[in-house]
């Protein structure tokens, strides 16, 4: 019997080791396929490597460097069908931290809470995916590829 198919692709984004993989156990639990990165830079490399990405889930404090906002707004940038959940214990988002569309999860969560907001992300990014003319090289209706960045 095989595995059924995985309700959309997340990157996690988390520097700690155990928040990292008490929620990807989570996430998979709820039959999502889960990539783990531990800082911006490594879930950039990740995005970049077009391996499509429903949604990224990031702390906002990862040190060093790129925060989670200063990721959402990249993400938004270059990546705009892939959706955004950020999540922290610590700080709440002030006007402008989010780009359009992306979401805050204030920590700690119930896993309930974050499959719930997880597959709602998730289901946004793939119609809007659904509903873009298909691009050559790509079987109609394809939902695995991020939209290229446009100059």
């Amino acid at each position: 019997m095989s595995d059924p198919k995985p309700l959309g692709v997340i990157l996690l984004v988390e520097d700690e080791p155990l928040v990292r993989l008490v929620a990807a156990d989570i996430l998979m639990e709820a039959q999502f396929r889960v990539i783990e990165a531990a800082d911006a830079q490594e879930a950039l490399r990740v995005l970049k490597a077009e391996v499509g990405v429903d949604l990224v889930l990031s702390d906002v404090e990862m040190p060093p460097g790129m925060n989670g906002y200063e990721l959402a707004w990249e993400i938004h940038r270059n990546w705009p069908t892939t959706g955004i959940l950020i999540t922290s214990g610590r700080e709440w988002p002030r006007a402008n931290d989010l780009p359009p569309g992306a979401a805050f999860l204030a920590k700690p969560f119930s896993p309930a809470a974050l499959v719930s907001h997880a597959l709602t992300a998730a289901e946004k990014a793939q119609a809007v995916r659904a509903a873009l003319p298909d691009r050559p090289g790509e079987a109609p209706g394809d939902t695995a590829a991020p939209v290229p960045k446009t100059a």
